[in-house]
C-alpha cells in the first residue's frame, strides 16, 4: 500500500467517525465534544461522570478517558479549593430579650463531590441553613454580654456541631466565625440620639450648676463684703464715741451717711459713663470737719 492510499484510508476513516458521531449526538441528544472519550481536567477541580449503566465516578486534574454516551459529565467541574459561605444577616433575641444582628461566614472545602453535588440538591444553601440554624438556636440561650465575650468560642462550637451533616454532604467545614455581632442599625441609631440626648443634658445640667455656683460665689462675696463694711461702721461708731463722749447718735449717722454719699460720688466720677459730678453744699459742715480731723488724728497716733 502505498503512501497516497494511506493518508485517503486515513481520510475516510475521520470522516466515518465525524459522520457516526454526528448521528449518535442526535441521537442521544449530546453534543460532539461529549463524544470524545478524553476529558481534561483542570487542577483543583473534579468532573462527576454519571453512568447511565452503572455506578457513578468522579474522576480529578490531568487527562482522563471516559466511555462517550455510557458516562456523561454532570455539570461543571467541581473545585476542590477552600472557598467561603457567607449567610446572610439575621436577627436574634437573646436571652437577656436583646434583639442583636448577626454576621457569620463559613468556609468549607469538598472532600466527595458525589456526596456534595448528586446527593444534596444545593450543598452551599444546605450548609447556609445549617451554620444560621446552630447560631440562632445557641444564642438564644445566651446573654448578650456573654455572646460579645464568648465570640470564638461560640464559633467552634457551632462548627463542630455542623460536623455530623456536612460530612453527611461529603463537605467539611474548615472555619465558622462572626463578621459581626450588633444591635440592629434602627436600634443602634436610637440608641446613639439617646446618647447625644443624654449627653446635652448632661452638660445642660453642668452649665446650670456652674452658674448657680457662680450666682453662690457671688452671694458669699456680697455677704462678705456687706459684713467687712458693716464691721468698718461699727468700729467708726465706736472710735467717734471714744473721741467725742457727748456726741449725738443723730450727729454720728450724719456723719456716716455724707462719708458714704461722698465715696459713692467719688466712684461714680472714677466711671467710664460719667459726664459730670455734682458734690453736696452740705457735705463739708462744720461738724463733719471736726470729726473727721479728730478721727484721722487718732487713727495716724494708733
Amino acid at each position: 500500500m502505498g503512501g497516497a492510499e494511506i493518508i485517503l484510508y486515513i481520510i475516510v476513516l475521520i470522516i466515518t467517525i465525524g459522520i457516526i458521531l454526528f448521528f449518535l449526538s442526535i441521537i442521544f441528544k449530546v453534543e460532539i465534544k461529549d463524544l470524545m472519550p478524553i476529558l481534561v481536567v483542570e487542577s483543583e477541580t473534579a468532573v462527576i461522570l454519571e453512568n447511565r449503566l452503572g455506578k457513578d465516578r468522579v474522576v480529578y486534574e490531568g487527562f482522563r478517558f471516559y466511555v462517550p454516551i455510557v458516562e456523561v459529565p454532570k455539570g461543571d467541574p467541581v473545585t476542590l479549593k477552600e472557598h467561603q459561605i457567607d449567610p446572610p444577616a439575621h436577627d436574634v433575641i437573646t436571652k437577656d430579650d436583646i434583639k442583636i444582628e448577626i454576621d457569620m461566614i463559613v468556609s468549607v472545602k469538598i472532600k466527595d463531590p458525589i456526596k456534595a453535588i448528586l446527593k444534596v440538591e444545593d450543598y452551599q444553601k444546605s450548609v447556609n441553613s445549617l451554620v444560621m440554624s446552630s447560631a440562632l438556636n445557641k444564642l438564644g440561650l445566651m446573654n448578650f454580654e456573654d455572646i460579645q465575650k464568648e465570640q470564638k468560642n461560640i464559633a467552634k462550637e457551632i462548627k463542630q456541631e455542623m460536623k455530623k451533616d456536612c460530612d453527611r454532604w461529603g463537605v467539611e467545614v474548615v472555619l465558622v466565625e462572626f463578621e459581626n455581632i450588633a444591635r440592629p442599625k434602627a436600634v443602634r441609631e436610637s440608641l446613639e440620639k439617646e446618647k447625644v440626648a443624654k449627653s446635652e443634658a448632661q452638660a445642660a445640667i453642668t452649665k446650670a450648676e456652674a452658674q448657680k455656683k457662680v450666682k453662690e460665689l457671688q452671694a458669699d462675696g456680697e455677704k462678705i463684703l456687706i459684713e467687712k463694711k458693716a464691721e468698718a461702721i461699727v468700729k467708726t461708731i465706736r472710735d467717734l464715741k471714744d473721741l467725742m463722749p457727748n456726741i449725738s447718735d443723730e450727729k454720728i449717722m450724719q456723719f456716716l451717711t455724707s462719708n458714704a454719699y461722698i465715696d459713692s460720688v467719688k466712684e461714680l466720677s472714677t466711671s467710664d459713663n460719667s459726664k459730670f459730678v455734682l458734690y453736696p453744699s452740705d457735705v463739708n459742715q462744720p461738724l463733719d470737719k471736726v470729726v473727721n480731723s479728730e478721727y484721722l488724728s487718732n487713727q495716724a497716733k494708733s
